[in-house]
This record gives C-alpha cells, structure tokens and sequence, in this order.
C-alpha cells in the first residue's frame, strides 16, 4: 500500500523546458480543447453567423416544438421548473438552455436557433473533455482530439442528462481511488459527492437518480479490485456516512429554495416523474433498435474484457484497471434501463451512449503505437458506419449550415409566414395569429390561460404564460401528478384557454387518448369551462364558467360486470368481459376500475399493451388503448366514440352535448399484447368495477 499523502515524484530524465519554448510545452498536453472549439463554431446559431436570419420551421407542433418554447417563456417570465412546475428536467437545465434565447431577446427564432447549438452543447462539450481528461489523462491529445470531434458529430444525445451522469461517474471514480491510495480525505470526498448528486437533480431526475448509481457503482468497482485491504472499508464508511450527512442537509436546503424547509415538493415530484415514466410512456423497440441495443452490450463488452486481459506495464492507466472496467459495465448496464422501456431512437441512442463511450476511452488507452492506430480506425469506422439520428448533429447538418450561411433567409420562403421571428407554414403562422388575438381579446397582460392536452406554444404565442402545476398535462399520470397539475390551474388567473380535441393538432402519444391519459385533468377544465367559439379546425376557445363546477352531475350506472379476477395465462391474452347491461337512456363515458397485477420484475422491463375492445349495437368495433400504474387498482375511463365529440361536453347548452348517435355497447374485451421482447407478462387482471357514467349540466 503506498503511504499516505505521498505523490510520485517527477522523473529526473525529464529535461527542463527552456525559456523560449516555455508556454508551448505548456499549452501542448491540451491541443485537444481544439475540438470543442471547432465543434461548438461549426454549430453555431445562423443567426449569430449572418444577423437577421429567420429559422425555418417545416414542421411545427410537435410534442418537443410545445415544451421546448414553453420552457424558453417560463424562464423568461421567473417559472422554474422543481419550484413551480414540475418537468423531468431541473431549473439547471432550464437556466442553461435557455440562456442565449433569452440574451438575444426571447422569440421563437431565438428558442428555434439556439436551444439545443448553444449553451446545451458547450455544456456537453466541455464535460466530454474533462471526463476524457479524467479517464485517459496520459494518452496523447490527438486520441482526445479525435473522441471529442467524433462523440458529438455521431453519438452524443442532445440534452446533456447522460454526459452530465457519465462525468460524475469518472469523477467520483478517480475520488474513490485516491480516497484507497491515501490521496484525500474521505470525508471531502463525500461531501463534494453530496454537492455534485444535488446539482445533478437540479438538472433533471434521471441525471440525478444515475449521480446516486454512479457514486454506488464506482465504490464497488474500486473496492473489488482492493478487496484484500480490509483496513480501508473505514475509510470508504467515512466518504459514504459524510455523502449521508451532507445529502439530507441539501435536501432541506433545496426544499427552503423551492418551497419551505419542510415541503418535500420538489423531490417527491422528481421521483414521480421518474416513476411514472416506466409505464406510462413505454414504446415499441424496433428490430433496429434492439439490434443496436444487443450490439452495443456484446462489443462493449467484449472490447472491456480484452482491456482487462492486456496489461501494458505494472502502473497501467486507469481505463485498465479491473475497477474502472468492471464499474463501466455495470454503470453502462443500468444506463440501457432508458432504452428498453421508451424504445425509439432518441431513447436507444440514451441507453447505449455510456457503453460507446467507456468502449472509446479503452480503445483509446492503449500504449502500443499499432493498438492506437487500429483503435482509430474502428472507432471512425464504427462512427461512420452506425452514426445515429437522434444525436447532436450529423455531418449532413454541417452542409446544410454552410448552405444557409451563403444564402440565409431574410425573408419567409414561398408557402411561409413569419411569426415571431421564425417561418412557420402559412397555415400554421395564421392560426398563431387567430388563436393569439383571441387569447389578448380575453385576459390581460398578467393573466394565464388553460391548454390541453399539450399544445403550450400557443401560451407564448399570445405572450401568456399556461398554468399548469406539471409542464404538459400528458406527463401527470397518476394521481399526485394529476392532483399537482390541477393545483397549477387552481392556483393561477386563468379567464381563457384552448382546447383540442382529437385531430391533427393534437396527436395521441402512443395511440392513448389524451383524454384517457389524463382523464381527472380533462374533467376538471371540464367542471370549470364552456367553449366560446372553434378559432379553426381542432382548436376550440374556452372561457372560465365558476358556476359549470356546481351545476355539473355525475351519475354512475353499474353494467353488471362480474367483479372478478382473470389470470393471463399467456404473453398475448384476451379477457371476455361479457355483456354489459348499457342503460337504455345511454351514457357519456365508460369506466373500469381495475388491478392489472405484475411481478416485481416489471420495473426492470415495461408493461404490455393495453386495450379495450368496445362492440356495438350496430356491429360496429373499436380498440381503445390504456395505460394504468401496475398493482394498483385505478379508475380508467373511456369515450366510446369519437374522440372529436368530446368537444361538445363545453358547450353551455347541455343539448348540444350529445347530437351524434350513440349506438349502445353490447361486449368489451380486455386485450394484453407485448409490445416487444422486453415487455413483462401481468398475472392477473382485477375487474372490481364497470360503470356507464352520465353527466347533467343542472340550471
């Protein structure tokens, strides 16, 4: 064991550096900074490049384009998110991605042109950097030089949550072994580690729940490898009792920040948004993603083994050492969790990102001149070959730039219209006008409006902010996030809103309802506001009507379903719920109350698909998809028609509610379907309950 506090000395064969060449001897172990550098110019805004230039937006609207916007006009209003909504992501990442909209003078063109260039990739940048800094300081700088222009171009997801993770996790692995070497001070250690897993969750929940993992992970790694020193577990027990201590003093500090000492807001919404996410957002993996996703883990894998078999000399780097690679597996590993439940290829490229980059850094730590060059050329190759859509930005992105910079638009093209200091289709730029003039017509300056389910850029269309306690209604499943949305609303001066209703302007995010996703949010607008006129095709204006909350009734009729269990014996599994006895006056709204009961290892993969077969009179079909919390018994509802007529039901006159005909519900069957191989069979479905429900609009 070396001694305590003990350095290596320098060694004497090195020649001083003379006068002349001083600074350049200096300067030269960290050429690679190079790299950022020329990645962070060759994303620089347009806008900044050639002033006056107007972004182009093709496609507006979609669920990123309404946050994203919405999250540029809250911080610019003082709305932070963990303090005033709540949003996976953290007032950190709020601030930091929206920094350089907001000093060029906040619009949609700043937000369009700098959110994701700017601040966001300089962050990530300078993090990858530091981390290969931390991981192969001894490398020569063209091997960093060359990470750092591939990892961005090719790799690196957008957002900085899994590059903020992946710099700790090298962070607290170096502290861990200096902490074994009699380097520093456990108790620093610890405290510094507390600090840093606090900032992580200021940036978003996931980043801080993987800050915990990674701090975890890393401590096992370097004590296996030094698990014959039985003397040191003191001083690992001193780093974890100081982390401890420290970690719910930040809490309560956080908690005096955002709220008051003993309001656990903040923390008990970040873990729920976390939560939540496993089953109420899972998506299909395509066998393009699970192929990237198996790849990923086998040659990762691979290429960490072979690390541990080759050995360069008796103090190898720290990217040989056994707890370095059996820590980067592992945390790399946990990492993929993102990947297996929200498959698309945003989330795949999330979950392989870490292995990718620890499969780098190793290629890259070897001595040997011809393991270099061969690490080189794979990892060039590999980039080329698998560079992936949902990262930073492609090459092709780099022409398109330099296309831009030598004819930037100054003007809106043909088939578009400014507004706000972005192009936007024709269409679209008139309906931001519409819906801007009526939402100014009908509150003042420092009013807020209501929208749902999720179209929140219209908020800052009209310069009004959306109350809301969670950032788009689709995020509050479950009833605390439901709950703490409706509080937002509550809590706000709202005289007008927008709704809309199913159609182009408001797609259903996994082909679930927005109303059958957020059912309690809905009925609560519902209760609270009538529909004043339809502005355009799928949007509808609404005013606030205090007196809708006291005149509305609900009135369940039970459909004498048997309340029962069902065991699912199979992976696809179809549950016969019989014939509901429908009233014969009808019903506005169809609700189960079920336990959809799983094992404990559904929180390691995804739920099934869910689905309600509707059949009616009229022979007619329909599946309508759900989703609901696992071993939790909960009220789903459904509209069993069209999801458009849900507009009806804010009309003021209770006659206009129902003008469509309604032919009666003779069968229902619950369908359970996998949505790939990662998807956990449930064990039983509980029906405790099947009730039409009808509403009256009394005078």
């Amino acid at each position: 064991m070396e001694k305590p506090d003990t350095l290596p000395s320098p060694p004497s064969s090195r020649p001083p550096a003379s006068h002349s060449n001083w600074p350049m001897a200096r300067i030269k172990p960290y050429w690679d900074l190079l790299a950022v550098v020329l990645v962070a110019l060759a994303a620089a805004p347009l806008a900044w490049l050639s002033p006056g230039t107007l972004f182009i937006v093709p496609h507006p609207g979609s669920f990123d384009d309404n946050w994203v916007l919405d999250t540029g006009f809250k911080a610019s209003r003082g709305i932070w998110f963990g303090r005033d909504v709540a949003f996976p992501y953290g007032p950190l990442f709020e601030w930091l991605s929206t920094a350089p909209a907001r000093a060029m003078g906040l619009s949609m063109g700043a937000i369009y042109a700098t959110w994701k260039n700017t601040s966001l990739l300089w962050f990530t940048l300078l993090l990858l950097y530091f981390t290969l800094r931390l991981l192969i300081p001894e490398q020569p700088a063209w091997k960093r030089f060359l990470l750092l222009l591939l990892l961005p171009v090719f790799w690196t997801p957008w957002d900085g949550r899994t590059v903020f993770a992946i710099f700790l996790f090298a962070l607290f692995l170096r502290g861990w072994y200096a902490v074994r070497e009699w380097r520093i001070k456990p108790t620093p250690l610890g405290c510094a580690a507390a600090f840093l897993c606090a900032l992580a969750f200021l940036y978003s929940a996931d980043t801080g729940v993987y800050a915990i993992a990674a701090w975890i992970i890393t401590l096992l790694g370097v004590a296996w490898e030094g698990r014959r020193d039985r003397l040191i577990l003191r001083r690992y027990a001193a780093a974890l009792s100081a982390f401890a201590v420290l970690s719910v003093i930040l809490v309560f500090a956080i908690n005096v920040v955002m709220a008051r000492v003993f309001n656990f807001r903040f923390w008990k919404s970040s873990l729920a948004l976390v939560s939540v996410h496993r089953w109420n957002e899972p998506a299909q993996m395509s066998d393009v993603g699970k192929l990237q996703l198996l790849a990923a883990l086998v040659v990762g894998s691979i290429i960490l083994l072979l690390r541990r078999s080759v050995s360069d000399d008796d103090k190898p780097s720290i990217a040989a050492r056994t707890g370095f690679l059996l820590a980067a597996f592992l945390f790399a590993v946990a990492t993929m969790q993102t990947g297996l439940v929200r498959s698309d290829s945003q989330h795949i490229l999330f979950a392989i990102f870490p292995m990718v980059f620890f499969a780098g850094v190793v290629l890259f730590s070897f001595r040997s001149h011809l393991a270099s060059a061969v690490a080189a050329l794979a990892v060039v190759g590999c980039s080329l070959l698998f560079t992936q859509p949902a990262a930073m930005f492609r090459p092709g992105s780099i022409l398109f730039r330099m296309d831009q910079l030598q004819h930037p638009f100054t003007s809106c093209p043909s088939g578009y219209r400014e507004f706000d200091r972005a192009c936007f289709p024709a269409e679209f730029a008139g309906l931001a006008h519409t819906v801007s003039d009526y939402l100014q017509q009908h509150s003042t300056l420092g009013d807020s409006v209501v929208i749902f389910p999720y179209q929140y850029m219209f908020g800052m269309a009209s310069g009004h902010n959306v109350a809301s306690g969670v950032l788009q209604s689709f995020l509050a499943g479950g009833p605390y996030l439901s709950q703490l949305d409706i509080e937002g609303m509550q809590q706000a001066t709202t005289p007008a809103g927008l709704y809309f209703p199913a159609g182009p302007l408001s797609v259903s995010i996994d082909e679930v309802s927005n109303f059958t996703r957020t059912p309690d949010v809905w009925f609560w607008i519902f209760r609270h506001y009538r529909s004043d006129q339809q502005l355009a095709t799928g949007v509808v204006g609404l005013l606030k009507d205090e007196s809708r909350a006291a005149r509305i009734s609900m009135l369940p009729r039970p459909l004498l379903t048997p309340a029962q269990t069902y065991a699912i014996p199979e992976r696809s599994a179809e549950v016969d719920l019989g014939n509901p006895a429908w009233p014969v006056a009808g019903g506005d709204f169809l609700r189960l109350r079920l336990n959809v009961r799983y094992p404990v290892t559904w929180k390691l993969r995804k739920p099934e698909s869910l689905q309600l077969e509707i059949t009616h009179a009229d022979g007619s079909r329909e599946l309508k998809a759900f989703v609901i919390e696992p071993n939790l018994s909960t009220d789903v509802w459904f509209y069993p028609w069209s999801e458009a007529d849900l507009t009806s039901y804010f009309d003021a006159d209770e006659g206009h509610w129902r003008t469509n005909q309604r032919p009666a519900i003779t069968q229902l069957r619950l369908l359970f379907t996998p949505l790939d191989w990662v998807s956990e069979k449930p064990q039983s479905v509980t029906v405790e309950s099947a009730d039409a429900v009808i509403f009256s609009l009394g005078h």
